[in-house]
Formats: C-alpha cells, sequence, structure tokens
C-alpha cells in the first residue's frame, strides 16, 4: 500500500521553517519594537527591494524654504524670495547574510535526545535576532567598539556596502565638561543634566531631531549601555528615580516604545542594553579610535529620534524573510542546515550629518569588577 511521504528537505517543509525562523528570531530582536514602515518610525524598514530586483534603496530629505518673502504686489521674479527647494540624498544596500549548522553524522545525532533540525532553527533564530541588534548598534554608533563578543570582527567597517560612518562633530556630545575622548575623565558619567541638554540641542538643531509621537505627545529615546544607565540610577536620589519609572509601569502595556524601559525624563523614554558600543582608550592620549593609546572606558549611548536608522530586505519576501536549505553531507550521513537572509542596515546620513540620532560618549566602570 502506497503511503504519502515528505521526505527530508522537502520544499513545503523548508517554507514552514522558513516562516518559523522568522518568527522567532523577530521575538528575540531587541530592536524590533523601534521599527516600523511609517516615517515616524526610528528605524525605518524600506520595502521597495522587497518584490524587485535591485540592490539599492535611495531616498531623500528636503530642507526647509528659508529667507524672506514678498509683501504685497511687490514683484518676486528674480528677487531672492523665488528659492529653489534643497534635496539632500541617501542609500541603502542590501546583500545576502548566511549562517548554518551541521551535525556531525548519525551516530552523534543518536546520542543525544534532540531533535538537531529543531535545534538548528532555535540557534539560527538566535544568532540572526543578535546579528540585526548588534549592526543596528554599531551603524547608529557609528563605530564598532572593542566588544570582543559581537559576530563581526574588531576590523568590521561595514557590509553590504552600507559603510559603518563616524558620528559627525555636531551630532556627538560628552559627559560633564569634556570636549572629546582625550578630555574625557573619571567624574564624566551619565547624569540627568545631559538628557537636559540632548533635548533643547533636539529642538534647536537644523534639520531638527524629529520626535515620536506617542499617544499625541512628542518623545525621543535614549538608549543606554547597562553600565550608563547604573551610573544615571546613582546619579539620583531613589525618590527621583521612582518619579522617572513611573512612566514605564503606566505606559508599557499600551506602547512597544515603553516595554522594557527604565521610565522616561523630560519628554525622553529611557531604554538599556548590553550591546551598546564601549571603548577603552579614552582619556589623556587618545588621538584616534585606531590609534589610541587613552586607558580610560567610555560607552557610547544614543539619544534617538524618527528615521534614525533605515533596514531593507529583499529576496522577494517582506521583511525578516529567510531561506532554509537542508541537505545531507558525507553521503547521507550528515545534516547540514544554511540559512540566508537578504538585507541592510545603516544610519540615516543626509549632507554629511547624522539625521535622527546624537551619540553620548560618557565615562563608564564595570560596577562589579
Amino acid at each position: 500500500m502506497a503511503a504519502t511521504e515528505f521526505e527530508l528537505g522537502n520544499s513545503l517543509a523548508v517554507q514552514r521553517w522558513s516562516e518559523s525562523l522568522a518568527v522567532e528570531a523577530e521575538k528575540k530582536m531587541y530592536f524590533k519594537k523601534f521599527m516600523g514602515t511609517s516615517p515616524d518610525s526610528m528605524i525605518v524598514i524600506k520595502s521597495e527591494l522587497a518584490k524587485q530586483a535591485g540592490d539599492k534603496i535611495t531616498y531623500a530629505l528636503r530642507m526647509k524654504l528659508a529667507g524672506d518673502g514678498i509683501e504685497g504686489d511687490s514683484i518676486i521674479e528674480g528677487t531672492a524670495a523665488e528659492e529653489a527647494l534643497v534635496f539632500h540624498a541617501d542609500s541603502l544596500y542590501i546583500d545576502q547574510r548566511r549562517k548554518g549548522t551541521k551535525s556531525k553524522g548519525k551516530m552523534s545525532e543518536q546520542r543525544v535526545p534532540y531533535n538537531l533540525r529543531k535545534e538548528g532553527r532555535d540557534a539560527l533564530a538566535t544568532w540572526y535576532a543578535e546579528d540585526y541588534d548588534e549592526q543596528c548598534m554599531i551603524y547608529l554608533a557609528g563605530n564598532r567598539g572593542e566588544d570582543t563578543g559581537f559576530h563581526v570582527p574588531l576590523s568590521f567597517t561595514g557590509r553590504a556596502n552600507n559603510t559603518v560612518t563616524a558620528a559627525d562633530s555636531s551630532h556627538i556630545v560628552y559627559g560633564g565638561d569634556a570636549t572629546g575622548p582625550a578630555t574625557l575623565e573619571s567624574s564624566d558619567k551619565m547624569e540627568l543634566s545631559i538628557i537636559e541638554r540632548l533635548v533643547a540641542f533636539a529642538e534647536t538643531s537644523d534639520p531638527m531631531i524629529q520626535p515620536f509621537r506617542i499617544d499625541g505627545e512628542l518623545k525621543h529615546v535614549l538608549l543606554m549601555h547597562t553600565f550608563q544607565a547604573y551610573d544615571l540610577r546613582n546619579a539620583v536620589s531613589s525618590n527621583d528615580w521612582v518619579d522617572i519609572q513611573k512612566s514605564a509601569g503606566d505606559r508599557g502595556a499600551k506602547n512597544l516604545l515603553y516595554q522594557n524601559s527604565l521610565g522616561e525624563y523630560a519628554g525622553v523614554i529611557l531604554h538599556k542594553h548590553r550591546n551598546c558600543i564601549r571603548f577603552n582608550d579614552y582619556g589623556s592620549g587618545w588621538s584616534s579610535y585606531t590609534s589610541s593609546t587613552g586607558t580610560l572606558t567610555a560607552a557610547r549611548a544614543l539619544f534617538l529620534g524618527a528615521q534614525a536608522g533605515m533596514i531593507g530586505w529583499g529576496g522577494g519576501s517582506a521583511e525578516g524573510r529567510y531561506s532554509w536549505n537542508e541537505e545531507m553531507d558525507d553521503r547521507g550521513n550528515a545534516l547540514a542546515i544554511t540559512a540566508a537572509a537578504i538585507y541592510g542596515v545603516k544610519r540615516t546620513i543626509f549632507n554629511s550629518k547624522s539625521f535622527g540620532v546624537v551619540a553620548v560618549d560618557t565615562y563608564y566602570d564595570d560596577p562589579n569588577s
């Protein structure tokens, strides 16, 4: 009697696991709550290449009109009141990134009570979620940093033709009275006054760092390293910190931007993450990120507004979709699994300046060291 069989590597099974990988990776991705197709999103999802060929998406910023106008019936033709529209362009590239896992062979699989196909799916989901988050952090910060736990090497300068571009001088601030990495001291830690400076900068910069709109209110996000958040909490009184946390408790269930936040201060939602970029060469002797002899540790927080970054997927599918390939190596003895995604990430830069992010460098020390 004939029996219906879906053998290992059947195309239907591949599709199912591909969708499942996307779901699991999305659950684990920290930056997912900041992504959206709206221009009000912190990281804007560009979908132009999801259904068509190409590897580059170009988008533009139209600057505001400036200068005086003309009164009454005065002639406007040929005067400075006739102003050309000014556009600045930026581009995002996508490329394929693959990761795989492979069993030793059927005898190794026999020794353990695991489904290596499922374990491979879960491991790849975690890897891709971390990969997206690390790249978002690197591109937004404009620096690879010194964390050796990232997937990419310390020499990483970008992928998919998207160069990691250093933060421009007009979009970086430092703790305390420091004016640069060389003048940073151990007293220049994260504190509330920095948030007040960032709010003032966001409201007066040109182009302005656009906030998010949450329940009719305008907000920004400050994403700090765990150690910076520790310094901030210890720089304020316990009662002040309770007040800061109230907004997270009241609003967290309503809006994703408040989920897992520390609270809110001066209209800025406070977040922390262990992967914020860190340095170990600040202070006296600093000369550049590649040849510094400084010895102080520093972390880079990110003050974020709308359109701070861009992310795009390709491959004829929607965001976060993966190809999934299974094959048997060693004449059918070893299961090899490979997943791939076609995507690109970058910080939004118009006219050589960051558009929606300010880097915030402060000294830190590990409270447990």
